[in-house]
């Protein structure tokens, strides 16, 4: 069984590649958009800094946050709002109910490869900023061990996360703005406007409770160095935790929803 599904996922993973093969300038266009705001990012925080640091991070250090950034903002984005939230309201879920897989079995397919094409462009553009930029860097050999792990983690509370929120179309039209709220958190909690650490104290403590850091801002940290010891051990327990709490949520969200699944054409 296990094998199967696994044959089968491997198969709509090449059903959607060669289907967003098609779409390679809107997916550079996408692509380009996601580098844009940790540019912007960069270059007010680099300024700021100037000469001086701020939270213990110097101009490479902001440097270093905001292109290790790229990558990660990149292979832990959730775009399940945006592909199954619609084919719950419209009823173009109904069908892939009848198939051996497990819907999110697509939905996880896409996602990936959405990431993978969009990987061609992205690639030479953050090689290119970080040959052009060349901040100073110490590797942390421990840390970027860990940033596997921790960032395999991030991705799946993305992804799980993300399609809580597609899965609130069983209920209502509006999962969109529910959505936007949890996305606004993660720019303010998530290492995305700042690194955690640049935060007021009391955001400081939301933050490392909350998902948000866990799915951006902490892989980062992990990264780079920045968590160490006890606060590292820590961070990765409170990541794995909200995995399995994101899982369970998964679970139980889509089986209550699928009972009263009466959309359009369903």
């Amino acid at each position: 069984m296990r094998s199967r599904t696994l044959a089968g996922f491997a198969a709509l993973l090449r059903a959607e590649l060669a289907d967003l093969f098609q779409y390679r300038i809107e997916m550079f266009l996408y692509g380009l958009w996601q580098v844009v705001n940790p540019i912007i990012y960069l270059v007010i925080w680099s300024t700021v800094v100037g000469g001086g640091t701020i939270a213990g991070y110097a101009r490479d250090d902001f440097i270093l946050y905001y292109l290790v950034f790229m990558v990660v903002s990149h292979l832990t984005l959730a775009i399940e709002v945006y592909t199954m939230a619609p084919s719950i309201q419209t009823g173009r879920l109904s069908p892939h109910l009848l198939r051996p897989l497990h819907p999110f079995w697509r939905a996880g397919a896409l996602n990936i490869s959405y990431k993978a094409v969009n990987l061609m462009f992205l690639v030479p553009i953050w090689v290119g900023l970080a040959l052009i930029l060349r901040p100073a860097f110490s590797p942390d050999w421990l840390g970027l061990a860990l940033f596997l792990p921790s960032m395999v983690m991030a991705a799946l509370i993305s992804f799980l996360i993300g399609s809580c929120f597609a899965m609130l179309a069983f209920w209502t039209t509006r999962s969109m703005s529910f959505w936007d709220i949890w996305m606004s958190l993660t720019l303010l909690l998530g290492g995305q406007v700042a690194p955690v650490a640049v935060l007021p104290g009391f955001l400081q403590q939301a933050a490392v409770v909350l998902p948000m850091r866990y799915t951006v801002g902490f892989p980062i940290e992990v990264a780079l160095g920045r968590v160490q010891g006890a606060e590292l051990a820590a961070g990765l327990a409170i990541q794995a935790g909200w995995t399995v709490a994101a899982a369970a949520a998964f679970v139980v969200i889509w089986r209550t929803g699928v009972k009263r699944y009466a959309a359009v054409g369903a």
